[in-house]
């Protein structure tokens, strides 16, 4: 359920910019036996790296129309073009890839269940006071 959820918000990414910085990990010395990510196109990964020598802050579109709310996000993850290492992982994953296929053909169906993603998400309990915490660092706890 979470992964489909995921699936549906992440769908999100069809607006918008992502910079070099949140990704130029994948394009060189990504792990100790692969130089680039293994499931970004080399193509693409040549793009970007291209595209990246201009700086950190270098904005790049998550899709080819990134002001425009449509489905070109799931075909941008087909071709392997996925921006960033979660929005490749959709198709990655067996469990996820369906939805990805789906939704790169019915942009109708992806709309609405991304509005019903949002609705779901929207009824999350928001924790207040000394419930929760603002971290200082997204990907650590203080």
């Amino acid at each position: 359920f979470m992964g489909v959820v995921f699936c549906h918000c992440a769908g999100g990414h069809t607006l918008g910019v992502a910079r070099c910085s949140s990704f130029k990990n994948r394009l060189s010395q990504f792990d100790p036996t692969h130089q680039q990510d293994p499931s970004l196109d080399p193509s693409f990964a040549k793009f970007l790296s291209q595209k990246c020598l201009a700086g950190d802050n270098t904005a790049v579109a998550f899709d080819a129309s990134p002001n425009i709310f449509d489905n070109n996000y799931f075909n941008t993850i087909q071709r392997g073009a996925g921006l960033l290492f979660s929005d490749q992982a959709l198709f990655n994953s067996p469990m996820i890839r369906g939805l990805v296929n789906l939704y790169s053909m019915d942009r109708a169906l992806f709309s609405f269940d991304f509005q019903q993603a949002l609705v779901k998400m929207g009824l999350l309990d928001v924790k207040e006071d000394d419930e929760g915490e603002i971290r200082l660092n997204c990907h650590r706890i203080n």
